[in-house]
């Protein structure tokens, strides 16, 4: 039977044609907004995957993972029990001087990480926790394993001993702590 819309067909092949190109348009449009989505949420993931990264709790269990994993092989070994021993005080705080600065450097100015620039009184929070996490998992290292006991450690050649490991712990923190 033939209606009106086929009769117009028949008499104008355009409009038939027309009718495809729009239901075309109308498939073009909705592929074009589910691509401006799709493009929307890629960039919302790439603008949170640049972010800098805050300090927070997960931050303080990689330093703790970090010192613990780069300390304890220097722990055993009796090398650092003797230099403990024979070490001066001046040479001891030198070596924690430089552990500091070295920290301070990793932390601050080198690019290794996407981190945010957050300080204590100038103080690089960062670099307050990699060394209170490094310093303190040394002292309970070296008290928890009896090292000091075995190497027969005085207070002092005790404080050089876990400033010599901590050189360590703190390069291990800030390592498993920044590379991400």
């Amino acid at each position: 039977m033939m209606n009106e819309s086929n009769a117009e067909e028949m008499i104008d092949p355009r409009v038939a044609e027309r009718e495809n190109m729009e239901t075309e348009l109308k498939k073009l449009n909705e592929n074009m907004t589910k691509l401006s989505r799709q493009v929307d949420e890629i960039q919302e993931e790439l603008d949170r995957k640049n972010r800098p990264d805050k300090l927070g709790w997960d931050d303080v269990v990689q330093e703790i993972i970090g010192a613990i994993t780069f300390s304890i092989p220097f722990l055993f070994t009796e090398e650092i029990w003797e230099i403990a021993k024979t070490i001066e005080i001046w040479r001891t705080l030198a070596i924690f001087l430089m552990t500091l600065f070295v920290a301070y450097l990793f932390i601050s100015k080198s690019k290794l990480s996407n981190i945010e620039k957050e300080e204590w009184h100038r103080i690089p929070k960062r670099l307050l926790t990699v060394t209170t996490v490094s310093y303190m998992t040394s002292v309970l290292l070296i008290y928890i394993y009896g090292i000091n006991n075995i190497a027969n450690l005085s207070l002092g050649q005790y404080i050089s001993a876990t400033i010599i490991v901590s050189t360590f712990a703190v390069i291990g923190a800030i390592a498993v702590d920044l590379v991400k």
